[in-house]
Formats: structure tokens, C-alpha cells, sequence
């Protein structure tokens, strides 16, 4: 049974106001799916119903509901469990209730009624219930009346599906089910969020995912990032994926170069670290210094401009073979695959190849619809055990179990090294602690949503410099959007 987790919840809710279904519209849905249920098993005339609110989100549904029940003939009243409710929607519902005539907000705990709705907490629940939300789960268990739900039963953790809750007659969930209703009658129904919010990704992704930081951070807390790559004939790839690591977040970023390119690298920007190996490409003799250097590290991005060589290929297998934390494998790592997927690290790994670079790797030649293409990136994900994120118009991201779409980017994105950028990126996100599925999909999105922010105001001639220069500035924006 597919259940839907909390996180992914708040992501949804996001990602539905950025398509232009905002939450405001989603509470006042809940709230008309939510009577509705209850009117279609019970009539509702002269009936007492009391709605027992918190003050987030699932309060908000239990204020739109208000409104619907009492125009059904309820007599309605609302014991608010806490001050003032936190979000503006659930302030705005809150207001409207309060102005309706066939609402009465309540000063004291009252249990006597035909219907309880229980809309005290939703789907965030972590550990046990405190006071007065578990005085007040107690006593609504202990009343006579029809116990419904909104969403999940208070208290009910959704990760774990267990936990101290209402025990509800009937849950209405919205959306989709979460963990733990298996134990509860329930009813499932749609609110109206955009399909699309759950199979594109989006700026939910980041803002949920990434976060604020915490005022008593220090230095490494958000990660340090090891880039390997560059050759005689490549310097500046491995330059723009540490750039990508480095101004997508993460605390230090270290570059393995070969002999000829450490100078250049070196002198390109002092908040890189630059470490050297003998030679003008990758090859065995670098391999004990760069899994050395990946013990500091807590991911990896491997394979920018390292080129073709033979020796480079078996020194990229060893390396592989030996390294311990998450690894990006991107460019020419991708063409060393070829017949030895054997080394990668089982759920440990992501490829970023586009279209060509997947054919050499899997011999699949992606052709037909978006969806198509989807199954077929997924069924190699599974297969290989890995993560996948495939470069193309609309990029495809799969961890053989999941897939989802990123629309993000324009047709200035096929200017050389983007693709760099966006490894540094992913490399970053992953050493910040997003596990490598969630990595790989935001890295996708604000990769792309820089390239569209460059595109307002340089059209298509920007270059993959403009682009890592363009990442903070998007991810400010992003977790600055009125959603």
C-alpha cells in the first residue's frame, strides 16, 4: 500500500501554491471534503458537532469545515487548543468561523456532542503527546460521540505508524493515506492538488529539504565535498563542480587534480582546496592520496574532465571499488562504467548522464513518451542500485523505486559545464545530509531555476560560470518565494 509521509506532505503543499493552487484553496477544499463525508453518513440537522482545533494547518481544515457543517444545520462549536492559529490561512477560517452565525467558539473543554472531529494535530507528530493536547486526546477517547478525524487521529506518528492518538471512528485523509490508518475506517479524498506537485519537483523540495540552519553552526557542519577530475586536456571542469558545491551550501570543498592542473586550479579561488598527484591524468598512483583525502570527506564527485585513457579508467574502477561515503559519478566517470557497474556502491551512488551517456552505459536508447522514458530510467536505477538522474529537457530522477520529473532550465543550459555545476551541486546537497534520492532531485531544480533566472536577464549567452555564480542568489530566492 503506497502511504505518504509528513515531509512529503509539507513538500506537496508547496510545490501546489508554486503551480497556483495555494493552500488557502487546499484548507477550503479539505474542509467541504471533510463535511461532506460526515453528511453523507449522518444527517446533521439540530445535531451538536465540536470540532477540537490546533493551531496549525490541520486546525485551519477543521475552521473550514466548520462553516460547511453548520450550513448542513449543525449546531457547531470549536474549542481552539492553543492561542491564535499560526498559518494565515488557518487565521483567515479561523475569523470566518468565528463571524458565522451557526458557530459557537468554546472558553471551556466540552465532550458532550453527537460528532466529535478531532483536527488537533496532523501528520507531524514526533514522539509523545504533551500537555494539554494529551489531556484533551484523553478525554475526547472517553466521550460517547462519533469520533471523526481529519487527516490522521491526533497523536498518530506517521512515520512509525504507532503512537497515543484519537481513537477515532472514521479518519477523512486527504490526499492520500499515511502510515498507521490500516488500524482505522477510512475515507480518502481529493482535495484538488495538482498531480504535478508530487511528480516534478519543486521549490517544497528545497525548502523543505535544506532548511534553516541553526544559529550555533560551525564550520563542516554542512558538509565537505571531495571533487576528483581534470587532466592534460581538461582543467576547468572539476573548477565548476567545486563551484557548484561550494556556493549551493556546503562548508569545504577539495579538489584531487593532476600535477599539470594544480597551479591553475590553485590560483582560481582561495576557498577551494587543492590537492595535487603526479602525473597529467587520473591513474593508479593517485588512488591511496585520493581515498586518504575522502576520509575528510562526506561525498564525492568523480569524474569531471578526467578523459578517456585507459589507465585513467582502471584507476577510476579502484578508486570506486575502495571509497566508503556517497558518490556523484558524472562525464567521463560515466563512459569508464561501461561493463563494470559491478563497483558501484549499492544504494550509495548517483550517475548523471544525459541521453548518450545512458545508452553507453545501459545500451537503451530512450525514445517515446515522458513516461516511457520514466520506466524504463527507473527499471536501470533498480536494476543497478543506484540513483539516477538523467539530464535532458525534462530532467528524470529515479532511485529504482521512485520516479520524479524536474522542468526546471532552458536551451542556454547546453553551453558546456553546466553539467559540472550541477554534480558540485548534487555533491553539496549530499554532504549537507539530504539523503541521495532528495539530493539528486533538488540538485535538478535549482540547477535548472539558476538557468532560468540567467535566461531573464542575459537570454541564452550565459556560460556555466554565470551559472554557479547564479546558485546562491536562486536558492535565496527560492526559500523567499510566497508560498
Amino acid at each position: 500500500m503506497e502511504y505518504i509521509t509528513h515531509k512529503q506532505t509539507k513538500i506537496i503543499d508547496l510545490n501546489s501554491a508554486y503551480l497556483g493552487v495555494p493552500t488557502e484553496r487546499l484548507m477550503d477544499n479539505a474542509g467541504r471534503a471533510i463535511a461532506d463525508v460526515i453528511k453523507d453518513r449522518i444527517d446533521l440537522r439540530n445535531k451538536k458537532v465540536l470540532l477540537f482545533c490546533g493551531t496549525g494547518n490541520n486546525g485551519g481544515d477543521g475552521f473550514a469545515a466548520a462553516r460547511y457543517l453548520a450550513d448542513a444545520g449543525a449546531r457547531v462549536y470549536i474549542y481552539l487548543a492553543g492561542k491564535t492559529p499560526k498559518s494565515r490561512e488557518a487565521r483567515k477560517y479561523y475569523e470566518l468561523a468565528k463571524k458565522h452565525e451557526g458557530i459557537f467558539i468554546l472558553e471551556d473543554v466540552d465532550t458532550e456532542a453527537d460528532i466529535i472531529v478531532d483536527a488537533l494535530l496532523g501528520t507531524g507528530v514526533k514522539g509523545q503527546l504533551r500537555e494539554p493536547v494529551k489531556s484533551l486526546v484523553e478525554k475526547i477517547n472517553s466521550s460517547n460521540a462519533f469520533k471523526v478525524s481529519i487527516d490522521v487521529p491526533s497523536g498518530l506518528n506517521t512515520d512509525t505508524g504507532e503512537g497515543f492518538c484519537v481513537n477515532a471512528d472514521l479518519v477523512v485523509a486527504l490526499h492520500k493515506k499515511k502510515k498507521g490508518l490500516e488500524k482505522f475506517k477510512t475515507v480518502v479524498k481529493d482535495i484538488g492538488i495538482p498531480t504535478e506537485a508530487e511528480s516534478y519537483v519543486g521549490p517544497g523540495d528545497i525548502i523543505v529539504n535544506l532548511g534553516k540552519r541553526e544559529k550555533e553552526s560551525h564550520k563542516g557542519d554542512y558538509g565537505r565535498v571531495l571533487v576528483i577530475g581534470g587532466s592534460e586536456l581538461y582543467y576547468g571542469a572539476p573548477i565548476l563542480s567545486a563551484l557548484g558545491a561550494l556556493n549551493s551550501g556546503a562548508d569545504l570543498v577539495f579538489l584531487a587534480v593532476p600535477e599539470c592542473n594544480f597551479h591553475v586550479t590553485r590560483t582560481f579561488l582561495p576557498d577551494l582546496i587543492v590537492r595535487k598527484y603526479s602525473g597529467e591524468f587520473l591513474n593508479s598512483g593517485a588512488v591511496d592520496m585520493i581515498i586518504e583525502l575522502a576520509e575528510e570527506c562526506d561525498s564525492i564527485v568523480i569524474g569531471p574532465g578526467l578523459g578517456m585513457r585507459e589507465e585513467t579508467a582502471v584507476a577510476f574502477l579502484e578508486v570506486l571499488k575502495r571509497l566508503k561515503i556517497p558518490v556523484i559519478i558524472d562525464a567521463d566517470g560515466i563512459k569508464a562504467l561501461k561493463s563494470n557497474t559491478d563497483v558501484l556502491k549499492k544504494g550509495n551512488t548517483v550517475i548523471t548522464p544525459h541521453s548518450g551517456e545512458f545508452r553507453i552505459l545501459t545500451g537503451e536508447n530512450l525514445q517515446g513518451s515522458l513516461e516511457k522514458k520514466g520506466r524504463v530510467v527507473g527499471q536501470w536505477a533498480k536494476k543497478l542500485s543506484c540513483t539516477i538522474l538523467l539530464k535532458s529537457p525534462i530532467d528524470i530522477i529515479s532511485d529504482g523505486k521512485t520516479v520524479r520529473y524536474n522542468s526546471t532550465g532552458n536551451p542556454g543550459m547546453t553551453v558546456g559545464g553546466t553539467g559540472d555545476v550541477l554534480a558540485g551541486v548534487l555533491g553539496s546537497f549530499i554532504a549537507q545530509g539530504l539523503n541521495i534520492f532528495d539530493a539528486a532531485c533538488c540538485a535538478a531544480f535549482i540547477n535548472g531555476f539558476a538557468g532560468d533566472e540567467l535566461y531573464k536577464t542575459k537570454g541564452y549567452a550565459f556560460n556555466a560560470s554565470d551559472l554557479a555564480t547564479e546558485i546562491p542568489y536562486s536558492l535565496k530566492n527560492v526559500f523567499e518565494l510566497d508560498l
